[in-house]
């Protein structure tokens, strides 16, 4: 029996233009592609460039966030970005 493939795109460019139209008309994915953007540049900031003040810094902002979301009820952390 011959297994059926997915449909691939014939150029890494289609596929490129492929992925552009998906998250232009999806919202969700949108929105799922930049949190996860931020969070592997904040990562590469932190390991790799980030000095001991800035470390600190980023150790007292964590500190913030995690005492706002103890606070807040899970339906309303929209309005505490």
């Amino acid at each position: 029996m011959e297994e059926k493939k997915r449909k691939g795109y014939k150029t890494s460019k289609a596929q490129v233009e492929a992925n552009k139209r998906y998250l232009m008309n999806n919202e969700e994915a949108k929105e799922k592609k930049k949190i996860s953007n931020l969070k592997s540049n904040g990562k590469k900031f932190i390991l790799e460039y980030a000095n001991l003040e800035e470390l600190e810094d980023y150790e007292k902002f964590i500190k913030e966030r995690k005492d706002i979301l103890k606070k807040v009820p899970h339906e309303d952390l929209e309005n505490h970005k």
